[in-house]
């Protein structure tokens, strides 16, 4: 129990850099066009009750539509959070000048 309710502060990690969150953007908006390429789109009628394609079964195309619809959320959701925060760490790291170092603090040695 104790070695959950530690008084002792963790050395933490280095901050991701604004590139990491991008790449991350970027890899949500690529997700998404090769499922909107992909036709994966009108398999999401099977959520609403109706039949999304005759060319498959029902299991099929519901499995197609709830995927199209992560990715579609992954990419309206995470997408530009991920741009808002790039922004934000870019201005922070920007402004805070040379005080820190971006891979954590200072050492002495």
């Amino acid at each position: 129990m104790i070695k959950f309710f530690s008084r002792h502060a963790k050395a933490k990690g280095p901050l991701p850099s604004p590139g990491y969150f991008l790449q991350w953007a970027g890899l949500l908006f690529g997700l998404f066009l090769i499922a909107n390429f992909a036709g994966m789109r009108q398999y999401t009628s099977v959520l609403n009750g109706t039949v999304g394609s005759t060319n498959l079964d029902w299991q099929t195309a519901s499995f197609l539509g709830a995927a199209y619809v992560m990715v579609y959320l992954a990419f309206v959701l995470g997408t530009p959070t991920l741009m808002i925060a790039a922004g934000i760490l870019a201005l922070c790291r920007k402004f805070a000048g040379n005080k820190e170092n971006h891979d954590g603090p200072k050492s002495s040695a």
